[in-house]
């Protein structure tokens, strides 16, 4: 089996996959990849996932708790043995294992593993080459974790895996714009000696809020959050467009609609 086809059995974009041999920097999907292969069927990690009680006939494979968690599938009928019953969808499935993930280090692997793939899709339309792909999903991987293991389980129950996703973007993309907004505090030449004593309220830091917000009320879909993340990204509408391979006029479109949901819901919360 090629490497490159390894890498598509496991759901992970070849495109990001390893550097020359002459590299001394191993991707991070490369690494992820290779534990994974060493864990999926060995005994004391499968025998601690038997122990979880989770719904379906005790699994004989890491891959095959991906597979009920909607890895490859669109639910659980296709795996055919998740519950007797056939009550249990993939998201419920993989909302367990989050559970888990709070306290367990092999559940949070477990998530991580699932949601590589719609990373890679992340790193995909936010970069314009290979390094810079590279360089995006050892940030994305490395926000990954602390958004797995404080994943609100209890008040985000669908969605899951796209609730993640959008989470560990949000956190890589727009969190350090805000950051470096809210460090620079403009001041007067003669004032310079003087401590700074207040912080303004800056528009990112607002749009950071309420986007925040907006991911808990109806009306504000993932994509809309997804969307207005790309854009300031981006920077303008035609930049966005090109990538997107549509109109700049569609982008405008799609960006005055969620403009709008969104001074709804400021209205609302007033």
């Amino acid at each position: 089996m090629t490497d490159r086809s390894i890498h598509s059995a496991s759901g992970i974009d070849s495109s990001l996959g390893t550097l020359p041999p002459a590299a001394t920097h191993v991707p991070v999907l490369s690494r992820l990849h290779d534990e994974w292969q060493r864990i999926t069927v060995r005994a004391g990690e499968l025998h601690q996932v038997r122990r979880w009680g989770l719904p379906g006939l005790p699994v004989h494979s890491l891959d095959e708790v991906l597979d009920r968690c909607g890895f490859r599938t669109t639910g659980c009928r296709s795996t055919g043995n998740v519950a007797a019953d056939g009550s249990c969808s993939a998201d419920d499935y993989l909302l367990q294992i989050v559970r888990l993930a709070r306290h367990d280090v092999l559940a949070a692997r477990i998530v991580l593993q699932r949601i590589l793939p719609p990373l890679c899709a992340v790193a995909r339309r936010h970069t314009t080459n290979r390094q810079q792909r590279l360089d995006m999903m050892d940030e994305l991987v490395a926000n990954a974790w602390p958004a797995i293991c404080s994943y609100p389980a209890d008040r985000r129950r669908c969605r899951v895996a796209a609730s993640l996703v959008r989470d560990i973007t949000f956190e890589t993309l727009v969190r350090p714009t805000r950051r470096q907004c809210a460090q620079e505090i403009p001041t007067d030449l003669d004032l310079l000696d003087d401590p700074a004593d207040q912080v303004t309220t800056e528009p990112i830091d607002e749009l950071v809020e309420l986007l925040h917000d907006a991911r808990t009320v109806p009306g504000i879909s993932d994509g809309d959050i997804t969307f207005i993340c790309q854009l300031i990204n981006h920077g303008k509408p035609e930049l966005l467009a090109a990538t997107m391979k549509v109109t700049a006029r569609t982008v405008r479109n799609h960006r005055d609609a969620v403009v709008h949901r969104l001074r709804t819901l400021v209205a609302l919360a007033a």
